[in-house]
């Protein structure tokens, strides 16, 4: 379902009088305020990506068609200043998710799958001998629990009429084959920083000029793919070792589907997965105990 703070609303709070009747609009409004706002401060005040946790790694199966991709769990915050929690280890067989997409896309080179969208070719997704696969997490809200409620404005004579009594803040993983030429991380938005800790004079510079952290950071890491959601956050980068399917010879029949890729699921472990081009969110009494304030325990 859509979300409300998808694009962020602007801070509207309802105005209460004696005597006004209240709709469901204006409690949506409440709602949205006081989400809105606290998604705000999340935004401006830490930014966005991983909180904790979200560890993308393998199962380590030795049998690579029984490989398992998993994340671990954790909470994120994502483009938008929403928190993404993943209570549970989410998991996938990448040998299964792989074969299907190839599947798909030969069926559509086929002309088989007429009028859905064009699956790009997954030989392009090789890059330096590997296929280049990122992991994704968004945001989703769930309905829960359904309800008796009034007839809707469309069908007042209903007698059946049941609506969500809850919508749970939930997300979604995925796996995304960069098939695209620019196979980008996400933007570091202190990075021109440095290294080294920056003048206090020129820090404020760079804030009252607004040139630094969430507001002004590239959003670089997203495929260019029609309805993908530029709010989610980025985990990791698998590379899994492949090669380029030879090419259709000459005399190749009409709608004979191309030669796919080959890949190696066989030793893929944590040198595969890069888990640290991710953008992190550094707790604050984490930096107080770097900078030698402690935690308050000390004796």
């Amino acid at each position: 379902m859509s979300d409300s703070l998808n694009p962020p609303p602007s801070p509207q709070r309802v105005y209460y009088s004696t005597g006004r009747m209240l709709g469901v609009e204006d409690f949506q409004a409440e709602e949205d305020y006081q989400r809105g706002r606290l998604a705000r401060a999340l935004m401006q005040i830490c930014g966005t990506g991983t909180v904790c946790g979200l560890l993308v790694e393998t199962d380590g199966n030795a049998d690579p068609t029984k490989l398992e991709i998993k994340v671990t769990p954790g909470m994120a915050i994502d483009r938008v200043g929403r928190i993404i929690e993943v209570p549970n280890t989410v998991c996938i067989v990448l040998q299964n998710w792989l074969t299907q997409y190839v599947a798909a896309w030969q069926t559509q080179q086929e002309g088989n799958s007429p009028g859905t969208a064009p699956i790009a070719d997954p030989n392009s997704a090789i890059e330096g001998g590997n296929l280049v696969i990122d992991v994704f997490v968004s945001f989703v809200g769930c309905t829960r629990g359904l309800t008796p409620s009034f007839a809707t404005p469309d069908n007042y004579d209903a007698t059946d009429a049941f609506t969500p009594n809850r919508i749970l803040d939930s997300f979604a993983m995925q796996l995304v084959l960069r098939t695209d030429a620019a196979r980008k991380t996400p933007v570091d938005p202190w990075a021109s920083l440095g290294a080294q800790q920056p003048v206090l004079a020129s820090l404020r510079q760079s804030l009252l000029a607004g040139s630094l952290g969430p507001p002004s950071t590239p959003q670089a890491e997203y495929p260019p793919f029609t309805g993908f959601d530029t709010t989610s956050v980025f985990l990791a980068r698998i590379l899994v070792p492949a090669t380029a399917g030879a090419a259709l010879a000459a005399e190749a029949a009409p709608g004979t589907p191309p030669n796919p890729p080959t890949w190696t699921l066989t030793g893929l472990g944590s040198a595969n997965i890069d888990n640290t081009s991710r953008l992190f969110l550094i707790p604050l009494s984490l930096l107080s105990r770097w900078n030698g304030l402690g935690s308050g325990t000390e004796s």
